[in-house]
C-alpha cells in the first residue's frame, strides 16, 4: 500500500494521518562561513554576467573574456581579505 493511500485512509478515518517530523534547526553559521556565501553568489553572479555580455557582444573575443574572469577571480580574493580584516574576532589571550 503506497504511503498517499495510508494517508488518504487515515484522513477518511477521522485520524490526522502521518505526523510530519519536526523541522530541523539550522546550525548557526560562523562569521567566514557568511562571507564565503556572500562572495560566492556575487562572484558567480559576475562571472555569469561577463560570459553573457561576451557571448552576447558583436565580435566574441576569448581573451577579453579572460581578463575579465581573472579581475573577477582577483576581486573575489582581495574581498575576502578585507572581509576577513574587517569582520575578524578579538580572541581573548590565554592566562596563565
Amino acid at each position: 500500500m503506497s504511503r498517499q493511500l495510508k494517508r488518504q485512509i487515515g484522513r477518511a478515518q477521522g485520524e490526522r494521518g502521518a505526523k510530519p517530523s519536526p523541522a530541523r534547526r539550522a546550525r548557526p553559521r560562523s562569521r567566514e562561513e557568511r562571507l564565503n556565501r556572500i562572495l560566492l553568489i556575487g562572484g558567480g553572479g559576475l562571472a555569469i554576467g561577463a560570459v553573457i555580455l561576451a557571448v552576447l557582444a558583436p565580435r566574441f573575443d576569448g581573451g577579453l573574456l579572460a581578463f575579465n574572469l581573472a579581475a573577477i577571480a582577483i576581486g573575489l580574493l582581495m574581498g575576502k581579505a578585507i572581509g576577513n580584516f574587517v569582520f575578524r574576532r578579538v580572541l581573548p589571550t590565554a592566562d596563565k
